[in-house]
């Protein structure tokens, strides 16, 4: 039987000239958290070099220092920095603000932020201890062990229906419904409160709508209209610099979106979406 031997190690066993080899491989990116805030920045302040024409200098520094707050705050417990989900942060920060674009849609932002809220992540398996999804190994989700329980266990995340039972750990009803248990003890889908109707924590309102500081289902915000959080609007986005609904992130010279980022205004850092730059955790 022939044994085939690679170039380096037939130059180590017999005298001939080859090429240098080299049986190293280059380290993943964003090893630690300073590399990745350090990429985070230059992703996000790219976007100086096109519509919104700022420095981009100050800019990173302002956001690497959002970003190092960001993954602070977020460690703790069994949560730490992860490098694959750091690359895959920086991958989509990118991928939305590279190209010089004037403006980054609803869609984009909330699933940059889904990314990027997994940069620091959990271990903890299904079953196990946990006080929100990023103390969750993988894509598990932290939820109540049974309606109303104030204990919370790692679960995988299932969609149930209208109609549906609901009671395990990870359910989750779809369509304008949520989970309520039922005179006979069960737990199923039911549909949210209508407009005018009484909502709180345990009773939301459905998608187009939003409970007000007076336990009222109400209309959510139409686009321009005041907000604090995605929930206020019906379009799902809270621009947190100017603090009214959009249809998502507007660069140009000058906008609140433009000093925002660049951290020229008093608004909520932004990156992304809740802060695609620092996406909100949970």
């Amino acid at each position: 039987m022939r044994i085939r031997l690679s170039a380096c190690i037939a130059a180590g066993l017999v005298s001939i000239a080859v090429p240098s080899c080299n049986l190293t491989t280059s380290s993943p990116p964003d090893q630690n958290i300073t590399e990745f805030c350090a990429d985070w920045a230059k992703a996000i302040c790219q976007i100086g070099n096109g519509a919104c024409t700022f420095d981009v200098t100050p800019c990173a520094a302002y956001q690497t220092g959002v970003c190092t707050s960001f993954v602070g705050n977020q460690q703790g417990g069994t949560r730490t920095y992860t490098q694959a989900n750091g690359a895959a942060c920086i991958q989509a920060l990118n991928d939305i603000y590279s190209g010089s674009p004037t403006s980054i849609s609803v869609m984009s932002l909330l699933n940059t932020d889904t990314i990027c809220g997994r940069v620091v992540a959990g271990d903890q398996s299904t079953n196990e201890a946990c006080t929100s999804d990023s103390d969750c190994a993988s894509n598990l989700v932290c939820a109540p062990t049974a309606i109303g329980a104030t204990t919370e266990v790692c679960a995988p995340s299932t969609a149930t229906s209208l109609g549906d039972f609901c009671g395990d750990p990870g359910d989750v009803c779809q369509s304008d419904s949520y989970c309520a248990v039922q005179s006979n003890g069960e737990a199923l889908c039911i549909a949210t409160p209508a407009l005018g109707a009484a909502c709180s924590a345990s009773v939301p309102c459905g998608s187009t709508a939003t409970c007000s500081p007076l336990g009222e289902c109400v209309p959510a915000g139409a686009i321009g209209s005041a907000c604090t959080s995605n929930a206020d609007c019906a379009s799902g986005y809270c621009d947190p610099y100017a603090d009214v609904c959009t249809n998502g992130l507007s660069f140009a010279l000058g906008s609140d979106d433009c000093k925002g980022i660049e951290g020229a205004s008093t608004g909520t850092p932004d990156a992304g979406s809740s802060d695609a730059s620092a996406p909100q955790g949970d």
